[in-house]
C-alpha cells in the first residue's frame, strides 16, 4: 500500500475546495480525490450535494443519486453520512429536486440492506400533508411497497380538498406501473379499494378524468404553406415559433416567397416577426439587412436583434466576422454572437474563444456560451478545440452539454487521459459507458 504524504491544512482546504467544485459539476474527479486521499474528510462536501442537487438543469438530468452514493459508500465517514442523510430527508418538508435526490438515496440505502432506510421513506410518506410536508416522490412508494405502496398514496391524494387535488393527477404514474406490473390488474385493484375508502375513490375518479397518455408515434410532417407562415405570423403576439421540420419540406420557392414577403413588409412589427423561420432556414437573398439588424446595440434587450442573429449565422463574409470580433470585444458573454463563427471560423479563432470562456464567472455564463461553442466546433474540426472545450468541461455543471463537449474532444483526438479516467465516475451514465468504450479503443490500439 502506498503510504500517505501527510498534508497541512491550507492543502486538505484546497483539495476540499477541489472535491466540491467536481460534485458542482457532476465529475469523476471527486471520486479519484476521495481514492487519492482517504485520508481526507470529504464527508461535509458530500452532504452539501447531497441535501440540493447541484445539476445546471435538474428536471432534465434528473437525481445525481447514483453518482452521490457510490461517494457516501466510499467514505470512511459511510456511517455517520449514512444516519445524517436519512435524518435530512425525514426532516425535509419542501417537496423540489433536493428531495428527489434525497429519496433516491434512502432508497439505494433500503436495497442495500441497510437497517433503517425502509422505515424512514414510509415515515416520511406518513408525514406527507401534514405540519407543513409535503408529498415527497411517489415513485419511491412504489419502488419498496409495490400496489400497496399506490393504495397508500391514492388516499393520501384522495383525502385532499378537491380543489388541491388536481394538482396530484398523475395517470401517467400508474400507467408505468401497470406496464411494468402486468400480473396485477393496477385499476381493478383501485376500483375495489374505493369501493370501501372514499379517498381512494376521489382519486381514482381524480386519475380517470385524464386522458391516458398516448404512445409516442411518429406522423407524417406536413410543410409549411405560404398563406399558413402569414397566419402564424398574423395570430403571434412577438415573435412565432417555426418547426425546422416543417420548413425542410417547403419548395425553394415557397421559401423565396416567404421572403419577398418578409422585404416587401412596410409594419415594423410584422416584418421582424419573419426572423426566427430564417433562422430555420436560410434566407435566400443578399443578407445585407440581416446584417444591418444584427449590428445593432443590446442584443439582450431588442429580441429583433437576436433573431437576425441567428438568421445571419447560415452566411459566410468578412463583414459577418468581422461583427462577431466586435462583439467579442465589447460583451462580457457574447453568447448571441458566437454562432456567427460557425461558418466564419478560422485557425487560430480558438484562442478568443477561450479567452470569452475565461471571461465567464459563474454556471450561468458559462452555460449561455456552450451550444455556441459546440457548434463551432462541430462545423469546424480541429485539434484547436481542446482548450476552449477542456475549459467547458472544467467549468460548467451541465451533464448533457458536457457530452457533446467529451464527444468532440475524441472525435478531434484531443480528449486526454485524465478527463477519461475521470468519466468513469461521471454523474452521467452515458459518459460512465464511454468512458469504458474509449478505453477499449485506446488499449486495443496499443497492444
Amino acid at each position: 500500500m502506498k503510504k500517505q504524504i501527510p498534508l497541512n491544512p491550507a492543502e486538505i482546504t484546497e483539495l476540499q475546495k477541489q472535491f466540491f467544485h467536481s460534485l458542482k459539476l457532476g465529475t469523476g474527479r471527486a471520486m479519484l480525490l476521495m481514492k487519492a486521499h482517504p485520508q481526507i474528510d470529504f464527508s461535509a462536501q458530500i452532504l452539501a450535494a447531497t441535501v440540493n442537487n447541484l445539476a445546471y438543469d435538474r428536471q432534465c438530468e434528473g437525481s445525481r443519486a447514483v453518482y452521490l452514493y457510490s461517494l457516501v459508500m466510499r467514505s470512511r465517514q459511510k456511517d455517520e453520512l449514512i444516519r445524517t442523510i436519512i435524518k435530512k430527508f425525514s426532516a425535509k418538508k419542501r417537496n423540489d429536486y433536493g428531495m428527489d435526490q434525497l429519496s433516491d438515496l434512502v432508497l439505494y440505502f433500503h436495497q442495500a440492506g441497510i437497517a433503517g432506510a425502509k422505515e424512514a421513506l414510509l415515515s416520511r410518506f406518513e408525514k406527507t400533508f401534514s405540519n407543513g410536508y409535503e408529498l415527497f416522490a411517489r415513485g419511491v412508494l412504489l419502488e419498496i411497497e409495490g400496489m400497496a405502496g399506490l393504495i397508500m398514496a391514492a388516499e393520501k391524494v384522495g383525502q385532499l380538498p378537491e380543489q388541491e387535488r388536481a394538482d396530484y393527477e398523475d395517470r401517467w404514474r400508474v400507467d408505468d406501473f401497470q406496464e411494468m406490473n402486468k400480473s396485477v390488474d393496477v385499476y381493478a385493484e383501485l376500483a375495489k379499494a374505493a369501493e370501501t375508502n372514499p379517498a381512494i375513490k376521489n382519486y381514482l375518479d381524480l386519475i380517470l378524468s385524464a386522458e391516458p397518455r398516448e404512445k409516442y408515434r411518429r406522423s407524417k410532417t406536413i410543410p409549411y404553406a405560404v398563406t399558413e407562415i402569414e397566419e402564424l405570423i398574423d395570430e403571434a403576439g412577438r415573435f412565432p415559433r417555426f418547426w425546422a421540420s416543417r420548413i425542410s419540406g417547403m419548395t425553394q420557392a415557397d421559401i423565396e416567397q416567404v421572403a419577398r414577403n418578409f422585404l416587401a413588409e412596410k409594419d415594423g412589427n410584422r416584418k421582424y416577426k419573419y426572423l426566427p423561420f430564417f433562422y430555420q432556414t436560410k434566407f435566400p437573398f443578399d443578407y445585407g439587412f440581416l446584417l444591418k439588424l444584427a449590428s445593432g446595440r443590446n442584443v439582450k434587450k431588442n429580441r429583433r436583434i437576436m433573431h437576425a442573429v441567428n438568421a445571419l449565422s447560415h452566411f459566410k463574409g468578412d463583414d459577418i466576422r468581422a461583427l462577431a470580433f466586435k462583439k467579442f470585444a465589447s460583451e462580457k458573454t457574447p453568447w448571441d454572437y458566437s454562432k456567427l463563427l460557425v461558418n466564419n471560423y478560422k485557425t487560430g479563432d480558438a484562442a478568443i474563444l477561450l479567452e470569452i470562456i475565461q471571461r465567464s464567472k459563474n454556471f450561468h455564463h458559462i452555460h449561455d456560451l456552450v451550444a455556441g461553442i459546440i457548434d463551432i466546433f462541430e462545423a469546424n474540426p480541429t485539434v484547436e478545440c481542446k482548450a476552449s472545450l477542456e475549459a467547458l468541461y472544467y467549468g460548467m455543471n451541465c451533464a448533457m452539454h458536457r457530452w457533446s463537449v467529451i464527444d468532440l474532444l475524441n472525435k478531434n483526438g484531443v480528449l486526454s487521459e485524465e478527463i477519461v479516467d475521470e468519466l468513469a465516475y461521471d454523474t452521467d451514465e452515458d459518459l460512465r459507458k464511454l468512458s469504458r468504450s474509449i478505453k477499449r479503443a485506446r488499449s486495443k490500439m496499443k497492444s
